[in-house]
């Protein structure tokens, strides 16, 4: 049987990009097992996955084709329309089977003993001065990696806070810069001439999701270029063959899953192109969930899992500690997250 818990989560304040303003994330916490194993999270992002409401109906569609005897296998393909559902119920299964097998996720997933995966601390969009706080902030606590959003404010202003930021956390601090999709190429190519003084790690997602082409022009520049959005709309292998991206972005939520991010990072390395990993800032579980993906790929660059603290509060401990700059990976059986499932 399957039971399902909504949530609704406050962030500690609102979190801005160019793409819109995150107060809250609500979703739903899954469990398929009676034991303390299989647990996942379906936690939609407006404009990423489908809705809450899509997402409340594909979990009770499948909560009832399980009670009527309906294969695991069957049930997620049901759900490949509704990713964020998909991955609650994927995550689920890989909980309860690799717990029952007494390894950690990520030693189910693949990989060897991993202490820990490197992280770059999220910076929202706010004014220069609380941009660089954040940011000095953030290094004074450990981070050696930083993701900036840009691309709300006008193209100046971006470039004086970017430029702001490496004056103040040094050379050695690696700066990443995220637009969201909302630059037109004519922009993006005046930005990169100023952002090659700025030594970026990468900038993702500069134009639009559909816009690879454009992509593959600026990827021809001084600067790395991740695309992120652009997966919604485009399969890896068009982004390969127009040569649109030094890194791609995977987020497990709005790709169905860690076992279907696991395959795309698989597939991307495969074609030279690294991949990171991200979460949606979502509960502990599917952030836990994340970590043990990007622990199967270790070595990894540094990956957006440092996102627990934008809430206010959360439905478990954390088990994926924060430590000068890096994650710690659960040693525990399955994702290593406890549940209180009578108090969610």
């Amino acid at each position: 049987m399957i039971s399902l818990r909504e949530f609704s989560l406050t962030l500690n304040k609102p979190f801005s990009t160019s793409f819109g303003t995150l107060t809250s994330r609500t979703g739903f916490l899954l469990k398929i097992s009676d034991s303390k194993s299989g647990i996942g999270e379906s936690t939609p992002l407006h404009g990423w996955t489908e809705s809450l409401a899509s997402c409340r109906a594909a979990l009770i569609s499948a909560k009832k084709d399980a009670s009527l005897g309906s294969p695991f296998e069957t049930i997620l393909e049901s759900l490949s329309t509704t990713p964020s559902a998909r991955h609650g119920f994927s995550l689920s299964l890989l909980d309860d089977i690799s717990h029952s097998k007494g390894i950690p996720l990520y030693q189910y997933l693949g990989s060897d003993h991993v202490h820990s995966i490197p992280v770059n601390i999220p910076i929202g969009d706010s004014s220069l001065t609380s941009t660089v706080n954040q940011c000095t902030a953030a290094v004074d606590s450990g981070a050696k990696s930083l993701k900036i959003k840009i691309g709300k404010r006008p193209l100046k202003e971006d470039l004086t806070r970017l430029s702001a930021v490496r004056a103040a956390v040094g050379p050695d601090i690696e700066l990443r810069a995220d637009v969201n999709g909302a630059w037109s190429l004519k922009q993006a190519q005046k930005a990169i001439e100023k952002l090659e003084q700025i030594d970026l790690d990468y900038l993702e997602q500069p134009l639009p999701m559909q816009d690879i082409e454009g992509h593959a022009i600026l990827r021809n520049g001084p600067v790395n270029i991740a695309l992120d959005e652009s997966l919604i709309s485009n399969t890896l292998e068009e982004i390969y063959k127009i040569g649109a991206a030094d890194f791609v972005i995977l987020k497990p939520m709005v790709l169905g899953g860690i076992d279907n991010a696991y395959a795309l990072a698989k597939e991307a390395r495969s074609l030279n192109i690294e991949p990171i990993i991200t979460t949606t800032i979502d509960t502990v579980v599917a952030r836990t969930a994340a970590v043990h993906l990007a622990a199967s790929l270790s070595p990894i660059k540094a990956c957006g899992l440092a996102t627990g603290h934008m809430l206010k509060d959360d439905v478990s401990p954390d088990p994926a500690v924060l430590k000068q700059g890096n994650v710690i990976v659960p040693q525990n059986p399955g994702n290593g997250v406890f549940v209180d499932w009578g108090s969610v």
